[in-house]
């Protein structure tokens, strides 16, 4: 069930940047009968009579299977409905982001039935399925922007000389912060994968996670009060207003629809493996290994 769920997830994941290139006119079409796989953007998917697809796929609209018609693989739509007609068959899944499964009593699902976001099908209508996936955008990282907010504030004030010293440690060690960053990550998932469904695995996996998010945490804040340095080099010593000043760019950069993630992620980042490198802030940037950034520039 729960890979069902990630499947479509993905799925979703994949049509939506799709989407973001591809144009379509928002007028309900008929599938053709010369493709076996058979997707719409922007508007109404109808699988005709009596007709035979693969995979039936619409984005931005409804997806309706016709009387008799067959959909040999999986029917799926996001910011709109999967309406099933009576003698209608699916023999993969039926999928609905942001709308529901409507079947008749006579039609047939072989697979499994999902639906997810129902309750925003008004958003999606009003928004549409870009839109609708961009206020959920703003939704997460304001969440996550102010969960940052609030735990800023006490490290500040409990960890101040560990804090300036993670932002050292990106700003004299950048290539190795953006190694530790990615040694880390790559960690997490291995460590994930072999104790995965195991005794130890069941202890293991929520405390790496917890210090993978304790790890994230600071070092974001990190990353807030470096780029606040760099705004303003003048007050070297304000470290709550280069937090509050960074903390406010890197929240209207994550606006950007894509871009703003991307980056935001990329940030984050290089200010998780100078965390990892810097030990938590324990380690000086002087007293930091060499071997993996001889190019970078040496501290002052």
């Amino acid at each position: 069930m729960k890979w069902k769920i990630f499947k479509w997830w993905f799925i979703g994941l994949i049509a939506f940047f799709w989407a973001l290139w591809a144009s379509s006119s928002y007028l309900p079409v008929q599938a053709s009968p010369a493709y076996q796989d058979t997707f719409k953007i922007g508007g109404d998917l109808v699988i005709a009579e009596s007709q035979t697809v693969n995979d039936a796929f619409a984005i931005g609209g409804d997806l309706t299977v016709q009387p008799g018609a067959i959909v040999q693989g999986d029917a799926f739509a996001i910011g709109g409905n999967v309406q099933l007609a009576e003698n209608s068959l699916v023999e993969g899944d039926t999928f609905a982001i942001g709308g529901r499964v409507i079947r008749a009593e006579t039609a047939v699902v072989n697979g499994s039935e999902f639906t997810l976001l129902e309750q925003f099908n008004s958003l999606f209508e009003r928004f549409g399925v870009l839109g609708t996936l961009y206020l959920g955008n703003v939704a997460f990282w304001a969440a996550t922007f102010a969960v940052a907010a609030i735990a800023g504030c006490p490290l500040l004030l409990l960890l101040p000389g560990h804090i300036d010293e993670i932002v050292t440690a990106v700003h004299t060690r950048p290539f190795m912060s953006l190694v530790y960053g990615m040694g880390g990550f790559v960690a997490l998932t291995i460590l994930t994968v072999l104790f995965s469904g195991s005794v130890i695995g069941a202890i293991v996996i929520p405390l790496a996670n917890m210090v993978a998010l304790l790890t994230g945490l600071l070092g974001g804040i990190s990353m807030s009060v470096w780029l606040g340095k760099r705004l303003r080099s003048q007050k070297p010593a304000a470290q709550f207003q280069h937090f509050w000043l960074g903390w406010l760019l890197l929240f209207v950069i994550s606006l950007i629809p894509i871009a703003g993630g991307l980056l935001i992620s990329l940030i984050t980042l290089f200010g998780f493996g100078a965390t990892l490198l810097s030990r938590y802030g324990i380690k000086t940037a002087n007293s930091l290994p060499m071997a993996l950034d001889r190019l970078e520039h040496q501290p002052e």
